[in-house]
C-alpha cells in the first residue's frame, strides 16, 4: 500500500491529504526532545485528537501507544 492511500487502497482526497499533513507535522513535533513541558503536553493532546480523525477515516493504522501518547 502506498503512503498516499487509505487502508482500503483508495487514494487520499484533498481533505484527507491535509489531515495526513497535520498528523505528520504533529508526530514530528511530538518526537522532538527539546520541547518545553507545555509544548510536549499540548502536542500530545492535539496529536490524539487528530489521530482520532485518521483512525476513524481509516487513513493509516497506528495506535496511540505507537505514538507515545
Amino acid at each position: 500500500m502506498k503512503p498516499d492511500t487509505d487502508l482500503a487502497g483508495r487514494p487520499y482526497d484533498a481533505r484527507e491529504t491535509a489531515i495526513m499533513k497535520v498528523y505528520a507535522d504533529l508526530k514530528a513535533l511530538a518526537a522532538r526532545e527539546d520541547n518545553p513541558p507545555c509544548v510536549a503536553a499540548n502536542t500530545k493532546a492535539a496529536l490524539a485528537a487528530v489521530w482520532q480523525m485518521v483512525n476513524d477515516l481509516g487513513l493509516t493504522y497506528e495506535t496511540l501507544d505507537d505514538l507515545g501518547v
